[in-house]
């Protein structure tokens, strides 16, 4: 948690900085923001343990709406882990022992069949198309009811809807200089291809194809918008999050809490720029459905922290073209002391073999660049970069069209 705290102390230093270099007038005087908040799609990555179950978004508006709005998301990620197997030592003078050596080297001095160990594999592979139609209900001036329907796909991104986010799209950015020549062995192993294949520590499985659309689950949140410092243009929120996870490989609840800030600042007329951060905690699997479920991991707890810069410019007819900056980084999947001594093993060893086992205990971390245009409904697209290189996902995109659900 060290580095998630310094990732956090750097963002509020950050937001400190920029609000001493504005006019001391735009932080004491009240000034209507152009719209409710900071425009966000879900940009939530495209994880293949992670569209499993409840993974919490961050919200950066400052009020409910004023009327009910449907919003419908799309995300498309490309996923790749080669299959790779990972030993956990059961011994703790072993575990001390491996804990000297460089994770990708400690199969070698480490026997699976003659010293006793937990262990589970992991491998995935193509474009994973997540879902989400939202229902955000006002409840006042105050609360805000939101529902979502949460679904994916597994495709092998042949289709004309995978261009940005297919295997040779990248591989040809790679090959043009950015990241050189087949870095991850894509090309080695086959482009083109889709399949997620996991088993856990007790022998659980799941197998997911090409082509397999999978509902997920359901998402409930409850939103109180408090009177904070809108003098200061300073705005808050906090949640209450349920995720009924009903996939066929996740049938569980999973409880949270959200905190979230907004604050504006208002440039020359008709300019406003808005930061936002959010801290959120998720606790997976409160209550499991089936007693033979995949474990998606062992960390039972997820924190997540979101930083949120955006620039808003106004037209003279009303609508608001907004660019904002995101970055997200959570805890790992698995838990970290396991990172001292677990012992990943490939037999092909083809380049960055270890990824699947090893992105597991990192702490995941994206960037998101986001366009979006407001006027009666909002149109946002967004752009996204894994940070830590461990293609789960790599490149990511999306899209969120957000309409009232009254006469316009």
């Amino acid at each position: 948690m060290d580095k998630f705290c310094r990732y956090l102390l750097a963002v509020v230093c950050c937001l400190h900085f920029t609000q001493q270099l504005l006019p001391q007038n735009s932080r004491t005087e009240e000034v209507k923001t152009l719209k409710n908040g900071i425009s966000k799609p879900v940009t939530l990555a495209t994880h293949p343990f992670g569209v499993l179950f409840y993974t919490l978004p961050h919200n950066f508006k400052i009020r409910p709406d004023l009327r009910p709005t449907l919003d419908i998301n799309l995300s498309s990620g490309n996923i790749w882990g080669q299959p790779v197997t990972t030993y956990l030592p059961e011994n703790s003078a072993v575990r001390e022992q491996i804990s000297e050596i460089e994770f990708y080297d400690r199969i070698f001095e480490f026997d699976p069949d003659g010293s006793p160990s937990d262990s589970y594999t992991f491998a995935y592979d193509g474009i994973l198309k997540d879902f989400r139609i939202n229902a955000g209900i006002p409840l006042g001036s105050k609360y805000e009811l939101s529902l979502t329907a949460r679904s994916f796909l597994l495709s092998d991104g042949t289709s004309l809807f995978s261009v940005f986010t297919a295997d040779r799209f990248i591989e040809f950015i790679h090959s043009s200089g950015i990241g050189g020549e087949d870095p991850f062995g894509r090309k080695v192993q086959g482009l083109d291809e889709a399949g997620i294949a996991y088993t856990d520590r007790n022998g659980n499985s799941l197998e997911i194809n090409n082509g397999e659309f999978v509902f997920s689950g359901i998402e409930t949140a409850l939103y109180y918008y408090p009177d904070f410092l809108p003098s200061k243009q300073l705005y808050a929120n906090m949640g209450l999050h349920l995720g009924t996870n009903l996939s066929p490989y996740n049938r569980s609840l999973d409880l949270g809490i959200s905190v979230a800030t907004v604050k504006a600042f208002s440039l020359k007329q008709r300019h406003q720029f808005l930061t936002g951060f959010g801290l959120n905690l998720l606790r997976r699997s409160v209550l499991s459905f089936s007693e033979d479920q995949t474990d998606l991991g062992t960390s039972r707890l997820f924190g997540s922290f979101e930083g949120h810069l955006e620039f808003n410019r106004q037209t003279r007819r009303g609508g608001t073209h907004s660019i904002g900056l995101n970055y997200r980084i959570q805890t790992p999947y698995n838990k970290k002391k396991e990172e001292a001594y677990y012992v990943p093993y490939s037999v092909e060893r083809v380049k960055r073999w270890h990824e699947a086992s090893r992105h597991l205990y990192k702490f995941p971390s994206y960037w998101s660049l986001i366009y979006s245009f407001t006027k009666k409904i909002e149109f946002s697209i967004y752009l996204q970069e894994d940070m830590v290189v461990n293609n789960a996902p790599d490149l990511q995109t999306g899209l969120r069209l957000r309409l009232p659900l009254s006469r316009f």
